[in-house]
């Protein structure tokens, strides 16, 4: 054990590298962003209480931009900088459909989605008009061509060859075809089964918030990727309505297999925390060579499909472990400009959530939905005014003075309902107000005159503002009510950060699919991450807490796991120093 002792405190160095490198003071501002990303999310048509839809996405480097397209979205997005995204429209593309599949091929970007054997191409993705027909009948069965094809994902390999998977559901397996691009992209064989269903082995697999349910999941969202010349397939499950919705991964060394079950599944995840859910994505490289992952994240309470979408570094290291960073990924971070090491260097601010469980006071709120919903660390809930006439606000008091850097508005659409055009007749206009008595306010931001309806904007100020209270006034007229799942305020408060974690006991169950870890109270904690993982020094799977033990039941019942507890509070994180694991139950 006096070796995992050593081990900590490597990794408390590499903490401290990495906070130096996040508050650099160079750093570029103007590049931060935080999940979910801040796009105009389309209403959904279907919906009487209405809501936003947007999941399964599918990122592109294509040329110098990015095309990223999403289910329901009635469009899709371009951006230079993955920071600032352009809506385009098209009234040929089946968007109204679900999972899009997108590729570049020979100079042309390629879609289809669910349910819709056609194959859609344009070599002028920046005009929406552009895109034509490919193939009116892409068949995955040379059997039977016209049966449907459900969460497609098409891959081009380094030669060329272009290869289709697909699958959605709690019996069937994963599958996959090459495609015979010469013949109308047809199948050149049978499919091949790929990922088969193994809830009895992989927890994760259990359908559930908790995953405690023996329901097998509604294996889906199949995705390929390539690194070093050995081929990844993905899936999701157990659901996209659950938290611990996530990717997990079979790696091969050729397209359609055989494969293997990658041990760290799943390889995204992250069932904890204000954003949850991070499965059904793609993974992709960017201009740089950086790797992210673009997923489903989980709202789901207005109708089962109300969901975002989030972005995460892939880490791939020397090891070769590949994961999804998720921990504090719902927090500010900086889109980089170069070439990154995720190992060595952290993409995070270090900015904290100072309005995370503080007292909220508003103008009205409509039953139900009280001021307090809008702090209380979730985006399933929201603060409602009882109409949207101007003048309508939500303030947090932050109980002492902050150094404040940004403030992320989450608005919530209460009583929108639905809309033919999928967005709605007016935008959100507001100002955010800083106050040190709640009494006297100042501007630190006005949006009156805002023309986007993007639910999510994070304001980052230009230079921090030292406050105790944050105030959120509505400035416009609203078809709806003025609503806020969480107002956001991040930043340093003033303070030392919480004592490390130094003790952790884990308790698996008689079902090794199932591990509870608990830990004692850190001084001047306020919340806590749980890490895990196969080896003691790749813990790169995480889940918020804000209490002293964490039951999950994601494991897989034939490997050991390794965890560590950090602690969190307005101040920063404190790495934890103990490492205990299934084979060694507690760490003293």
């Amino acid at each position: 054990m006096k070796n995992l002792d050593r081990l900590a405190t490597k990794l408390a160095c590499l903490l401290i590298l990495l906070v130096s490198f996040s508050c650099n003071k160079e750093t570029d501002f103007s590049r931060v962003v935080t999940n979910p990303i801040d796009v105009d999310y389309a209403f959904t048509r279907e919906h009487s209480e209405g809501g936003r839809e947007a999941a399964d996405p599918v990122v592109v480097l294509f040329g110098d931009r990015y095309y990223m397209f999403a289910s329901k979205s009635y469009g899709y997005w371009s951006s230079e900088d993955m920071h600032h995204w352009t809506f385009i429209t098209n009234n040929l593309l089946p968007f109204d459909l679900y999972a899009p599949a997108v590729m570049s091929y020979k100079n042309e970007l390629y879609f289809m989605a669910s349910f819709q054997n056609r194959l859609y191409k344009t070599s002028s993705p920046e005009d929406g008009d552009s895109w034509v027909v490919a193939s009116d009948s892409i068949c995955a069965y040379r059997d039977d061509p016209s049966r449907i094809i459900i969460d497609p994902y098409l891959f081009v390999d380094d030669d060329d060859r272009v290869y289709l998977y697909w699958g959605c559901s709690q019996v069937e397996p994963i599958q996959g075809v090459e495609l015979d691009t010469e013949n109308g992209f047809r199948a050149k064989d049978n499919p091949v089964e790929l990922i088969p269903h193994n809830e009895k082995i992989y927890g994760w697999e259990c359908r559930g918030d908790k995953n405690d349910t023996s329901d097998p999941s509604s294996n889906e969202g199949s995705a390929m990727f390539k690194y070093n010349g050995r081929y990844y397939l993905q899936y999701a499950g157990p659901g996209t309505e659950f938290d611990c919705y996530g990717d997990g991964l079979y790696v091969g060394d050729s397209p359609l297999g055989p494969f293997t079950h990658y041990e760290n599944s799943p390889f995204s995840i992250k069932p904890g925390g204000w954003m949850t859910g991070a499965g059904h994505g793609d993974t992709f490289q960017d201009k740089y060579g950086n790797w992210w992952h673009v997923s489903s994240t989980v709202v789901c309470q207005r109708f089962l499909f109300e969901r975002r979408i989030g972005f995460y570094p892939v880490i791939f290291t020397e090891e070769g472990f590949i994961h999804a960073l998720t921990d504090f990924s719902d927090y500010p971070y900086i889109l980089p400009n170069r070439k990154m090491d995720w190992k060595k260097e952290s993409p995070w601010t270090g900015w904290m959530d100072l309005s995370l469980g503080k007292t909220a006071t508003a103008s009205s709120q409509k039953e139900n939905h009280p001021a307090s919903l809008a702090t209380d660390n979730t985006i399933k809930t929201w603060w409602s005014a009882t109409s949207g006439e101007p003048r309508e606000w939500i303030a947090v008091d932050l109980e002492q003075t902050c150094r404040i850097h940004a403030v992320q508005t989450n608005f919530a659409d209460e009583d929108f309902g639905m809309y033919e055009t999928n967005r709605p007749k007016s935008p959100y206009k507001y100002r955010v107000e800083a106050s040190d008595d709640g009494s006297n306010w100042r501007m630190i931001c006005d949006m009156s005159n805002n023309t986007t309806t993007r639910p999510h904007e994070l304001i980052v100020l230009p230079k921090p503002v030292k406050a105790r209270h944050i105030r959120l006034t509505n400035t416009g007229q609203l078809t709806g009510k003025f609503s806020v799942h969480d107002l956001r305020v991040f930043g340093i408060a003033p303070g030392k950060k919480p004592d490390s974690v130094k003790e952790i006991s884990i308790a698996r169950n008689s079902d090794k699919r199932r591990i509870e870890a608990s830990w004692p109270a850190a001084d001047r904690a306020q919340g806590y991450v749980l890490h895990w993982g196969t080896r003691p020094d790749e813990l790169f799977s995480t889940c918020q807490a804000m209490g002293t033990s964490l039951e999950l039941g994601l494991f897989s019942n034939n490997q050991d796991y390794y965890f560590r507890v950090d602690a969190f509070n307005g101040s920063g994180i404190t790495q934890g120093t103990a490492i205990a694991s299934t084979s060694h139950p507690s760490e003293n």
